[in-house]
């Protein structure tokens, strides 16, 4: 079982590192494919399955048809010519590498520190009913401001995102029609 559990971390964390390096934009989304299944598989080994399966329909079914549609969308030829490096890169893998060691150390002192009882480990982890009680008991708070985040950020693509799309096809933003008195010719 180990060996299935690394397995899979080791082709997600391969094929998660495939995705921001990969120069092509739809060799980046196959690759965070691979790793949206890796992650499901690695859910399957750790036997919450119900998670693997929310893993697998959400975002590897719904989510990854909406990225490839942004790819779709999106005009890469133009957003090729725009800059993609800046002075502050080195800056930021630094911080992101010493951010890993961070997580890697944080990760293993807990792991060092855990200790679960008998009766903890006997209840199933990933079952639906286990996961409603946790979700709708516990995590209510958390889980409605996680939807109402989500909420936000999707209204703000849609405004962001449409006066792009009317630049783009060459015509003129919609103006909304004036009611002044001036604009108004009555014949008479």
């Amino acid at each position: 079982m180990y060996f299935f559990f690394f397995l899979f971390a080791i082709v997600g964390i391969i094929s998660a590192v495939m995705v921001i390096t990969s120069r092509n934009v739809f060799h980046a989304a196959l690759f965070l494919l691979l790793t949206f299944f890796c992650v499901g598989a690695t859910y399957v080994t750790l036997r919450a399955e119900l998670l693997a399966a929310i893993q697998v329909l959400v975002y590897a079914g719904a989510v990854m048809v909406l990225f490839l549609f942004a790819i779709l969308i999106v005009n890469i030829p133009r957003s090729l010519l725009l800059r993609q490096w800046n002075r502050q890169s080195s800056v930021a893998v630094i911080l992101a590498g010493l951010t890993g060691l961070w997580i890697i150390i944080a990760t293993a002192r807990a792991f060092g520190q855990l200790k679960l009882s008998e009766t903890a480990l006997s209840q199933p982890l990933g079952t639906p009913r286990a996961v409603g009680e946790l979700l709708f008991s516990d995590y209510i708070l958390p889980f409605e401001i996680a939807s109402l985040i989500l909420l936000a950020a999707m209204v703000g693509a849609i405004y962001l995102a449409r006066p792009t799309a009317a630049e783009e096809d060459g015509r003129a933003p919609v103006a909304a029609p004036s009611t002044s008195a001036e604009s108004i010719d009555v014949d008479r």
